[in-house]
C-alpha cells in the first residue's frame, strides 16, 4: 500500500509539482509541501523495511496532517478531512484517557472530550459524500463508530469510570474498519 501511494504522489509530484493545478496554483508553499510528503513517505518505507511498523504508522500520519494543512489552506475539503479530524480527537481520548480520568475533574473533562468526539462521529455521516451515505456497509460502519462513542457518553453520564475505561478502549476497533473500507 506505501509503494502504491509513494508512486502515486511521485507521479502527482511530477505532474504538479512546478506548476500546480487551481486552487493550487496560488498557495507558495505547494511545492514544499509535496516535497514533505515525499520524504515522509521516503521515512516511512525506511521504517516499513526495518520492521518498525508503530514508528511508520507514526510517520505516516504526518504525510496526511501535511496534505490536510495543504487543503485547508487552498479552502478545500474532502470526506478523508472529516475522517482525520474524528481520528484525531479519537488518538486523544484513546492516548490520554487515563491521564485525564486521573486529574481532579477528570470525568467532567473526558465528558468535554467525549462531545468534541460526539460531534465529529456525526459528520462523518452529515459530510459523507451520497455514494457513501448510499452504501449499506459504510452505513453499518458508521452505525458502529457511532454506537462506541455513545457507549462512551453512556458510560460517563453514570460516572462509572470502569466502564469508561473500558469504552474508551472499544473506540478504535470499529473507526478502524471504517477507515479501512472509506478512509
Amino acid at each position: 500500500a506505501l509503494t502504491q501511494a509513494q508512486q502515486a504522489w511521485d507521479t502527482l509530484s511530477t505532474q504538479f509539482g512546478a506548476r500546480p493545478a487551481a486552487p493550487y496554483d496560488r498557495d507558495p508553499t505547494f511545492a514544499a509541501s509535496v516535497a514533505e510528503v515525499a520524504k515522509v513517505y521516503i521515512k516511512a518505507a525506511a521504517e516499513i523495511n526495518a520492521n518498525q511498523l508503530a514508528d511508520a504508522h507514526n510517520t505516516l500520519e504526518h504525510a496526511r496532517d501535511v496534505m490536510a494543512d495543504m487543503r485547508q489552506r487552498n479552502n478545500v475539503v474532502v470526506f478523508s478531512d472529516h475522517m482525520n479530524e474524528y481520528h484525531s480527537q479519537m488518538e486523544l481520548i484513546v492516548s490520554d484517557g487515563s491521564a485525564t480520568l486521573a486529574q481532579p475533574r477528570g470525568l467532567l473533562a473526558m465528558t468535554a472530550q467525549a462531545g468534541a468526539l460526539s460531534y465529529l462521529a456525526k459528520r462523518l455521516s452529515t459530510q459523507a459524500p451520497v455514494s457513501l451515505t448510499q452504501n449499506p456497509e459504510f452505513t453499518a460502519l458508521i452505525a458502529a463508530v457511532n454506537q462506541s462513542v455513545g457507549n462512551l457518553e453512556a458510560a460517563l453520564l453514570n460516572q462509572d469510570i470502569a466502564a469508561v475505561k473500558d469504552a474508551i478502549g472499544k473506540l478504535k476497533a470499529p473507526y478502524s474498519r471504517l477507515f479501512a473500507k472509506f478512509g
